[in-house]
């Protein structure tokens, strides 16, 4: 239980949940459940177990296991990190050793998505119990294909096959995670055979696809980034004046500049893979919200404004100093500069940066937000109106980046405004898929109409791997590549 910073890479070899994701991401599957929830009614959700799961220890997975894994993570007193990530759930109880049922606060389309992620591991009861979560959170013991071996701090982590796992035993004897700092470092172990995976940079990216005996794939991080305007400050208060700002960049070059290779083009808010697994009209957002590079309809946008001369003011950005954030504020700050208007970039930490998203006390900045691979993830903690969450803003935070300042200036309507923050909450709650794709579309056009960011990319990650690793197909969705429901990689001669 404990959360250890280094565990999060391998922790999902060790840990199995109730469902598991496809590897395209189109499907949610039962994997220690036998078969789908039963709907006892809308907020209640019984899952029957497989049986004859066995532990790392040797113990036989049951209902009261589950139960208590949620029902540990749910309880404040054990401030859990997961906690918030499952806090829809208002208990877990065993009702036979075999049957677990859900208890929801309230209907949750993310429901089973939750239970596919490592938020959601199951952990052997008595074994949590008895060693406490220091102990445990350095033993781990799970129903994974791996059972922890050893960590030395950094130097590696070492995962040994589990023989006795419920689908088959691994191919691979075992999964050794060395920590190589050095990116050349990395390349040069894996092209020489000493390492059998690697992320590669953007430097190397030509150099790992040169090489003959190594596979290369890009595999989306299911996030967004880009520079936000803050619409509680003048002039970025002014629709048009945001309006004005998409056309003065070009879109793809800003990309290129930024991450190359490693980065993908954006649609409303998130990245192209969500939008693609969702049926969503990119295309159509494309032509119609992002336009090509063109300053002088900026400046006739600004003139429209009430901003022809200018701006009274110096445009001030913030960025942390990672040359990929701060490479878009510049290059904004470069086209502002080209039509006359005066702004600076500043570098602040990442602390500053995060008082001053609280606080609105920005005119521009960067943003980034990985949200996963479901709409709901970028919609509702990028643009509800925190004013309506339980207990509304707290004390001095002004705002959720520019989606609530939005709320706070009198551009639209309280009542538009307020049926947006109403569909993104609804959303969440209804289980039609096609439905809630509907309310998605809605909701990215209207935000995407208000311009409160330039979206510039989606990360991207390239992993390459040796030829000899085979029957191996990672994915952006798939928690445990090396063995699941649709492969088991091995390691051949070649």
């Amino acid at each position: 239980m404990n959360e250890l910073a280094w565990a999060n890479s391998f922790l999902h070899y060790v840990f199995d949940t109730l469902m598991t994701v496809s590897p395209d991401g189109g499907e949610i599957v039962p994997h220690l459940a036998e078969s789908e929830p039963t709907e006892v009614d809308e907020t209640t959700f019984d899952f029957k177990l497989r049986e004859g799961v066995m532990f790392h220890n040797g113990t036989e997975l049951t209902a009261e296991d589950v139960a208590y894994s949620f029902n540990w993570v749910l309880n404040p007193d054990n401030a859990s990190p997961n906690r918030a990530a499952v806090s829809f759930i208002d208990s877990v109880e065993a009702t036979d050793t075999y049957t677990v049922r859900f208890n929801l606060k309230y209907p949750y389309a993310l429901f089973k998505l939750t239970l596919a992620g490592m938020n959601a591991a199951i952990v052997p009861q008595g074994a949590a119990e008895e060693m406490g979560p220091e102990e445990f959170g350095n033993n781990p013991i799970g129903t994974g294909p791996f059972q922890f071996a050893e960590h030395e701090s950094a130097s590696h982590v070492l995962l040994e096959r589990y023989t006795d796992y419920f689908l088959e035993a691994p191919n691979i004897e075992e999964y050794r995670m060395r920590i190589v700092p050095e990116p050349q470092v990395q390349f040069v172990e894996l092209a020489t055979g000493e390492l059998h995976e690697a992320s590669v940079p953007k430097n190397l990216i030509q150099k790992a696809r040169d090489e003959s005996n190594i596979t290369t794939k890009t595999i989306s991080q299911l996030d967004y980034n880009g520079l936000m305007f803050n619409a509680m400050r003048e002039p970025f208060n002014n629709r048009k004046v945001r309006e004005a700002m998409q056309y003065l960049v070009d879109y793809d070059d800003m990309l290129q500049t930024t991450k190359g290779e490693l980065g993908s083009r954006s649609y409303g808010f998130m990245p192209k893979s969500v939008n693609e697994g969702w049926d969503l009209p990119w295309e159509e957002w494309d032509d119609q919200y992002y336009p090509e590079r063109d300053p002088e309809r900026a400046q006739e946008l600004l003139e429209e404004a009430g901003y022809g001369d200018g701006f009274d003011k110096t445009i001030h950005m913030s960025s942390l100093a990672s040359a990929q954030f701060k490479n878009m504020a510049v290059m904004l700050q470069n086209e502002l500069n080209n039509i006359g208007i005066d702004s600076e970039v500043q570098e602040v930490t990442i602390g500053q940066w995060l008082n001053d998203l609280d606080t609105g006390e920005f005119d521009v900045t960067i943003y980034g937000w990985a949200g996963g691979q479901d709409p709901d993830g970028f919609f509702y903690y990028l643009f509800r109106d925190l004013r309506n969450d339980e207990g509304g803003l707290s004390e001095g935070i002004a705002g959720n980046a520019s989606a609530s300042f939005l709320y706070q200036n009198d551009e639209v309507s309280d009542s538009r405004m307020q049926e947006v923050d109403e569909k993104i909450r609804r959303a969440r709650r209804i289980q039609d898929r096609e439905e809630r794709r509907e309310l998605y579309i809605d909701l990215a056009e209207f935000w995407q109409g208000q311009y409160p960011h330039i979206p510039v990319y989606s990360e991207q990650s390239m992993l390459a791997w040796r030829n000899s690793v085979e029957n191996y197909e990672p994915t952006a969705f798939l928690e445990q590549p090396l063995i699941n429901q649709w492969n088991n990689a091995y390691l051949s001669d070649g």
